[in-house]
């Protein structure tokens, strides 16, 4: 086995930081609001994980393999047995419950595709559909399906990571219904599962026929005595394709058998979430429209509902000291970027034009210094980074901040391997090596406006869907 091949089974995980850190975020701030809004959420939400029908979808297929995996009638064929990636553990292993989660996958988006000029069938937002609709259109709409963990199964390149199950996998590990090694056995399992499969399985129709037909499917698959077991999709039986299509056909359908479940098992309607979600409700409006709030209002409002809990209301009201400060570090390195060469002197003359002075980054970081529980319920890159943006706006000399930002943007920059983006020659004189930002009017950007949003618009999406059809 190569060694990318090595790393391709073993790097499963999706990490939401790399691409947006690498781009968009010169001053690595994303690890420090994503570590106090995922202290909101708990790793319910994320900014790849808030569609209510991925969320059903991912643990539906799931409990399928979980059902295949449990039932010794399940039997696995000559070729299945001897696949060395099972390593002795059959249907047991990680590498059987990948194939069993691609296949299912992928069988899905290709019943999508074939349904999509259905009324009520939203393609949008199933993953992987842009290249199913080119296998279909490839295969003259008969797609082959591969029951395989390997890449030639993938639709989606490294579809373990990028798929259903791949973005969707934290928050069903952090509800408890498998560890990161997909053991469904765990003792804190088995409540959750049972929960499951009272709450959604039992009392959704549509589930309890698609979950009988796709067993039945996927036990005569796995039967099969080739290594990589295969069915064109015409092969599928139509009652299962219809199946996928009535229980998935949009996340509002979804979200109308679903939403007491989900909002029972993640707990975002209690604590912390459930003041924000409380917010977000307030913004549906008769016949379908929302208002949507500005997040720091949204926050604003959430920390005053009442009855919430004092370590809850800490873990809003630590958002709302953050942003503003991050929100003017981030400002001040944009004027610095404004230009592709100036002297500190003219930065600091924009600075000060639109309405900051040498105050503004060590009075927005006051509250942050005097909070020690604060900067405690962050660990690791994120502490040791907000610590390190707090020690740059101690006193009042702008061009001080400044000459510390750079440092700091230098140190976050190396740590990626990649160059700084701009840098100062002959300790006055800036040299910007990227494409320069637009300044912001004064008007547009009062001191303390929010950058960051802490995953409110991703909670706002969920929400949407979990509507339902109302």
């Amino acid at each position: 086995m190569t060694a990318s091949r090595i790393l391709q089974d073993i790097l499963t995980e999706f990490d939401e930081r790399i691409s947006s850190e690498l781009n968009l975020d010169p001053l690595g701030l994303q690890v420090i609001w994503s570590a106090y809004g995922q202290k909101i959420f708990r790793n319910r939400i994320s900014s790849i994980s808030n569609d209510v029908r991925n969320y059903t979808l991912n643990l539906f297929n799931h409990a399928v393999t979980k059902a295949l995996v449990e039932d010794d009638g399940a039997m696995l064929g000559k070729g299945l047995l001897k696949n060395k990636a099972y390593a002795g553990r059959g249907k047991d292993s990680t590498a059987f419950k990948q194939a069993c989660l691609i296949y299912l996958e992928n069988l899905f988006a290709y019943a999508i595709v074939d349904a999509q000029a259905m009324q009520g069938v939203e393609t949008s937002g199933v993953l992987g559909i842009s290249k199913a609709r080119r296998r279909w259109e490839e295969s003259a709409g008969n797609p082959r399906l591969l029951f395989s963990h390997e890449a030639q199964a993938h639709v989606l390149v490294r579809q373990n990571s990028l798929g259903v199950s791949g973005r969707y996998k934290t928050p069903l590990v952090e509800m408890k219904f498998f560890d990161s090694s997909y053991d469904y056995a765990l003792p804190e399992s088995r409540p959750q599962w049972q929960k499951a499969q009272a709450l959604l399985f039992s009392a959704s129709e549509s589930l309890v026929e698609l979950q009988k037909s796709v067993n039945a499917h996927m036990t005569e698959l796995l039967a099969d005595t080739r290594r990589e077991p295969e069915r064109s999709f015409a092969e599928v039986p139509a009652a299962l394709k219809q199946a996928f299509v009535n229980a998935f056909r949009s996340p509002a359908v979804v979200g109308e058998y679903a939403r007491d479940f989900w909002l029972a098992i993640t707990e975002l309607d209690q604590g912390a979430p459930g003041a924000l979600y409380k917010v977000l409700k307030d913004e549906w409006l008769p016949g379908g429209q929302v208002q949507k709030l500005p997040t720091a209002e949204v926050f604003a409002l959430a920390v005053k509902r009442q009855p919430l809990a004092a370590a809850d209301r800490e873990k809003l009201e630590h958002v709302c000291m953050l942003e503003p400060f991050l929100g003017e570090l981030e400002l001040l390195l944009g004027v610095m970027l404004s230009t592709k060469s100036q002297s500190l002197d003219e930065v600091l003359i924009n600075w000060k034009a639109l309405g900051r002075d040498g105050h503004t980054l060590p009075d927005s970081a006051a509250r942050i210094e005097a909070n020690a529980a604060m900067r405690a319920q962050v660990a690791g890159t994120a502490a040791e980074r907000l610590d390190e943006l707090l020690a740059l706006a101690r006193g009042t000399d702008v061009r001080q901040h400044m000459e510390q930002l750079l440092k700091y943007h230098d140190k976050v920059m190396e740590a990626r391997g990649q160059s700084p983006w701009l840098r100062l020659l002959g300790g006055r004189q800036l040299k910007i090596d990227v494409r320069t930002r637009p300044l912001p009017e004064k008007d547009d950007r009062p001191v303390g406006a929010w950058v960051h949003q802490y995953y409110v618009p991703q909670f706002r999406h969920l929400l949407s869907g979990l509507r339902g059809l109302a």
